[in-house]
């Protein structure tokens, strides 16, 4: 018995012993339905991780508005133990089960049940439920509490406990070593042991007993409860039942619906809508002539948050729309509203190879950075890149190469981005919200952030327009800055104070919007920007157009001015009075672009200011950048010869500095390798001017890379080739350069050596090789595993045991991560298991936790053939162990 059977089964008889007979029917029936709801959720909580993905797809598709049939059903599957189902010693509590739903549906549900048939329906029901109570099952018929876990404070849980008998309850205390309980949950307290029942059964408060009735909203994990006892209902919002997954692995999952998308972290506690939703769902589901769209607007306008909500919506509703949803972020950093604050951020992609390589891990668990396999794919996939303007510019043009090989009938594209001068493809952008919108987004963030802030105590302030324009103002209607007012404005209890902080406009707020405003412009943009800066100054941030034009030589050139000038519009770097004035949006800005004329870089155009001073100082230095801004342009507008002939004359003249030769190689075979598609010309350019560059690290990081991403044996053994031979120049270079190309060999080396295990594996397999050559073959293998373990495996290992990998720059620190991913596959194949536990465990312990994921699992492999081995071991001992006792026995009938 448990406090709330006992509070039914004392209004049950008091029902029946004052002959309320309609009132008793009602009783019985939501008895019946708490001890349905009260097995579910002790089945559920107890064997949901234990069923098969098909299993979990088939009660998901019944979950969401169940029928008692549905609950049976639901029961049924989660029975792994034949606790209660399968069973035969229960057969009649089971049979009474069975038999409920029937009855239910006959006299409640779909037929009818009179006042003259209330008497022959009691009856029934009190037959099945005295099945049930005479099968004598532990959790309904032994006196167990039933625990409230409201929280947890200095380790130790607390909450209430509410007795058997139906009418006390006391405080319940329990140190959070005896068990891991999920705070806001009830449990069966049974003989020293907890049983979870939350979410299908809630008791928080005395008289406040509920069961399970459905799934109103999937997307939020609405969950609706009937009220025992009395009558009423209640709607909560419960997490495990928005995020029920059909399988979970470490870098995928399978929704509800059967969409599979990687595991990524939102960046919103709870989604307040910006008004674009609609139009990302309409173009992903409706738009069919365009494979790809750009959703771009400021920072801190809900971009990010936007296209995450609707992988959510698409994972949730009932139809699948795409195969896979893979959301790969760019994004390096992050403002922390909670603080005011920019924090960094590590677990991004920065590269196409990266871009490629995490698609293909999520569609066919195999990291490699072959796009076919994407391109051709038959299904439907949708990729979001997020932050597309953190990219560098190469890179940036292979994306763009990459999506337009794209089939608009299986692939769906979408770009974020800061960047007006990226927007490409379906344009969706997102601004500040309005003044009204603003209060509206403001109230739905107390809601959200602060549920038990008072927000009707501020409700007469927020309808005043002083208020309104105030906070519209010192958070720029931008979603970000709103919820930080938010968080300030629970902290001040005072609308009056909090609109006092101009959070816009504080130095991390600055430095969120407009430190890297410079890197998102084109060139003729960045030339733009620099030059306004010796046009206006701190007290007048007016200028005249025509004299821009002018600084710029843009004067016969109107096209190109306007392009670069409405650049500067769509990011609010200036707006424009009108057609001869500009003026600079904020002084913030004016700071920000006397900053960056200050640290001016290769891509400022020196005729602005001083151009022939700048020339006769170095003349040469900067006819060399001449000469490559001219092959760099000529890409868009010359045939290959052409292009060819540019850049190869620049790698050939004896004056072109050793950088500018370095650059025109790089930007050369970005053009031959993205934009012709040509990876063997490619390789041929690199290998063309080897005898100069191949003592300089980045050219042998680059080289390597085309050699290893064309993807035929000979050019991965030239790949692993180059940094060998690199190394055994033992060359003066950085650390964290060193360790970045010695992860880099590493992986290259376990990647081609147990490719070529598999490939043999597969010749014996189809009987295409000896076994004579095999064995051979296998040898020389396992002796290749042998060397690689020691160089560079155990070298990579030895130079960074000691360190702090969080040291590294985040290149270096992926190049090596890598690399012991891939050196623990060596080392399970040399059965040094403890070696690469430690590993594993260094990783865990010394990094924060989105660098766990593929060591995590690594641990989980090694300590799997750890297990099997051991239970192989047992197994034979057994084995000889019987065989001993029977030829003993033989031998003793012999004498």
């Amino acid at each position: 018995m448990n406090y709330i059977l006992s509070q039914l089964d004392r209004k049950i008889a008091y029902l029946k012993a004052s002959g309320r007979k309609a009132e008793l029917k009602v009783h019985y029936q939501s008895k019946f339905e708490f001890i349905l709801n009260y097995i579910l959720g002790y089945l559920w909580n107890k064997n949901w991780e234990r069923i098969s993905a098909s299993d979990k797809e088939y009660i998901i598709g019944l979950i969401l508005k169940p029928s008692i049939g549905s609950v049976v059903a639901i029961s049924r599957k989660l029975d792994l133990d034949a606790e209660f189902f399968g069973n035969k010693k229960l057969k009649r509590f089971y049979q009474s089960i069975d038999e409920y739903p029937t009855i239910r549906n006959e006299k409640i549900g779909h037929g009818f049940s009179f006042e003259d048939d209330s008497d022959s329906f009691i009856e029934t029901l009190e037959t099945l439920l005295s099945k049930i109570e005479d099968s004598q099952i532990d959790i309904l018929s032994k006196d167990v509490d039933l625990v409230f876990v409201e929280g947890e404070s200095k380790e130790i849980f607390y909450g209430t406990s509410f007795k058997p008998d139906g009418a006390t309850y006391t405080i319940w205390t329990c140190p959070n070593k005896v068990n891991n309980f999920i705070e806001k949950s009830l449990y069966i307290f049974d003989d020293d042991k907890y049983y979870r029942i939350s979410p299908f059964i809630s008791l928080e408060e005395e008289n406040e007993m509920f069961v399970f009735c459905s799934i109103e909203e999937k997307l939020t994990g609405r969950v609706k409860y009937n009220k025992l006892l009395k009558t009423g209902i209640k709607l909560v919002d419960v997490s495990e039942l928005r995020e029920l997954n059909i399988t979970n692995e470490p870098h995928k999952r399978r929704t509800s619906n059967g969409t599979i998308i990687n595991n990524f972290e939102n960046n919103y506690k709870h989604y307040i809508d910006v008004g674009i939703t609609k139009r990302i769902l309409d173009f992903l589901t409706s738009n069919k002539s365009s494979v790809f769209a750009t959703l771009w607007g400021h920072g801190g306008v809900g971009k990010t948050a936007s296209i995450q909500h609707v992988c959510e919506i698409l994972c949730n509703q009932e139809r699948k729309v795409f195969d896979y949803i893979i959301f790969l972020s760019a994004k390096d950093r992050f403002y922390n509203y909670y603080q005011g604050k920019i924090q960094s951020l590590e677990e991004s992609v920065s590269s196409y190879n990266q871009i490629i390589q995490s698609i293909n891990y999520v569609i066919n668990n195999v990291e490699n950075f072959d796009s076919e396999n994407i391109i051709n794919y038959q299904g439907k996939i949708l990729i979001i890149i997020d932050d597309f303007e953190t990219f560098s510019k190469s890179e940036k043009a292979n994306i763009i190469a990459f999506i337009k090989g794209l089939n608009i009938n299986h692939h769906k594209l979408i770009l974020t981005t800061r960047a007006a001068t990226l927007v490409t493809g379906e344009e969706i952008q997102t601004k500040e919200l309005g003044e009204d919108e603003t209060i509206s987004f403001l109230e739905a963030a107390l809601e959200s952030e602060l549920p038990s802030f008072g927000t009707s105590m501020i409700k007469k302030d927020l309808e005043k327009n002083e208020f309104r324009t105030k906070i519209h103002e010192v958070t720029s209607g931008r979603p970000l800055f709103i919820l930080q007012f938010a968080i300030l404005l629970g902290q001040k209890s005072n609308l009056s104070e909090a609109v006092k902080h101009d959070i816009k406009s504080t130095d991390a707020a600055k430095n969120f919007l407009y430190d890297r405003i410079y890197d998102y412009l084109s060139v003729d943009a960045k030339n733009m920007f620099l030059a306004i800066s010796l046009l206006v100054n701190e007290d007048d941030l007016s200028g005249l157009t025509d004299s821009l034009k002018f600084l710029l030589n843009k004067e016969d050139k109107e096209d190109e001015f306007q392009e670069a000038l409405n650049e500067l519009i769509k990011l609010k770097i200036i707006v424009i009075e009108d057609k001869e004035f500009f003026r600079v949006y904020s002084l913030e800005i004016y700071k920000y672009m006397k900053l960056y004329y200050q640290k001016k870089g290769e891509e400022y155009d020196g005729s602005i200011n001083s151009r022939f001073n700048l020339i006769n100082a170095q003349k040469d230095f900067n006819i060399e950048y001449a000469l490559l801004e001219t092959a760099d342009a000529s890409r868009m507008l010359n045939d290959e010869i052409e292009v060819e002939n540019k850049y190869r004359y620049i790698l050939n003249r004896e004056k072109s500095p050793f950088k500018v030769k370095l650059k025109a190689l790089f930007n050369y075979a970005t053009y031959l390798y993205s934009h012709k598609g040509k990876a063997d010309k490619t390789l041929k350019v690199f290998h063309d001017y080897y005898h100069i560059f191949n003592r300089t690290p980045d050219y042998i990081k680059n080289y390597s890379n085309y050699a290893w991403a064309e993807g035929t044996t000979e050019s991965k053994l030239l790949a692993i080739k180059l940094i060998k031979d690199f190394f055994a120049t033992k060359p003066q270079i950085d650390r964290d350069v060193y360790l970045d190309l010695l992860g880099t060999l590493m992986t290259y080396l376990t990647i081609h050596s147990i490719n070529e295990r598999e490939e043999l594996k597969d010749l014996q397999r189809f009987g295409e090789i000896s076994i004579e050559d095999y064995n051979r073959i296998y040898k020389e293998q396992k002796e290749k595993f042998n060397s690689i373990f020691s160089y560079p495996g155990m070298h990579l290992y030895n130079n960074i045991k000691n360190d702090d990998l969080m040291s590294y720059s985040p290149n270096s620190r992926n190049s090596i991560l890598t690399g012991l991913t891939h050196f623990i596959e060596i080392c399970i194949r040399r059965n040094k298991w403890e070696l690469g536990k430690s590993i594993c465990q260094k990783i865990i312990d010394e990094l924060p936790q989105n660098f766990h994921k593929s060591f995590e699992y690594k641990l989980k492999k090694i300590e799997s053939i750890e297990n099997k081995r051991m239970n192989v071991s047992t197994k034979n001992q057994s084995t000889e162990s019987d065989l001993s006792l029977k030829l003993k026995e033989l031998f003793q009938s012999k004498e």
